[in-house]
């Protein structure tokens, strides 16, 4: 069976360097990055045109062996002494067995087609209007990457460089000693926004005294 994978969104190497990210054919400025997510997402891996045509002729194949199985029962239990009846319950039961076979088969593929499996995206927000996709099925993977990117660009540290192959799930970036990855959050999605700052819990509403 056919079976698609998530290397079709995105680039599948980077390199970060001093000030800016390379990914594939789009270079970005650390300091023009304006949001960074890693979301979950969920596709069907088996779910392809071809297997579902395979799904549909073993279906197809299963229905006429069950009839012609029938028909072959049927005509025995017209001619039940006759040589050729014995012949159609022979070719039925032989008809029956391959339909259920069939079923089965086609069965099995229709629950792979209906198979889950879940990936992530580590989805870069550029202040010009951009966005840069970096998919995987390892999370860990794009959480290091995002951790390294959100570093220098808290910091402006221009020492922390290296690069990553997510085909092999390697990534040759390190933080520097001393600084602690963040906590990993419990929500689905974590978001890095730059955003405004809040008023104050007892700055008064308008129109209030």
């Amino acid at each position: 069976m056919e079976r698609q994978t998530i290397d079709q969104e995105g680039a599948r190497q980077g390199e970060v360097s001093s000030a800016s990210l390379q990914l594939a054919d789009d270079t970005i400025a650390i300091r023009r990055i304006a949001t960074m997510s890693v979301e979950r997402h969920e596709f069907f891996p088996w779910d392809t045109p071809a297997n579902r045509k395979t799904q549909s002729m073993y279906a197809t194949f299963c229905v006429g062996m069950l009839f012609f199985g029938l028909v072959g029962f049927a005509w025995w239990a017209i001619r039940p002494a006759q040589g050729d009846g014995v012949i159609g319950l022979m070719a039925g039961v032989v008809l029956m067995f391959l339909g259920l076979i069939l079923g089965v088969r086609a069965a099995m593929i229709a629950v792979k087609l209906k198979k889950q499996e879940p990936y992530f995206r580590l989805l870069i927000g550029t202040s010009d209007g951009r966005q840069i996709p970096l998919v995987d099925n390892n999370r860990e993977v794009l959480t290091k990457i995002r951790d390294v990117i959100r570093h220098k660009m808290d910091t402006g540290d221009t020492t922390v460089t290296g690069d990553f192959d997510l085909n092999l799930d390697i990534v040759n970036l390190r933080l520097p000693k001393g600084v602690a990855a963040p906590a990993p959050r419990s929500i689905e999605a974590d978001v890095f926004d730059e955003e405004e700052d809040a008023p104050p819990a007892d700055y008064p509403a308008a129109g209030k005294a």
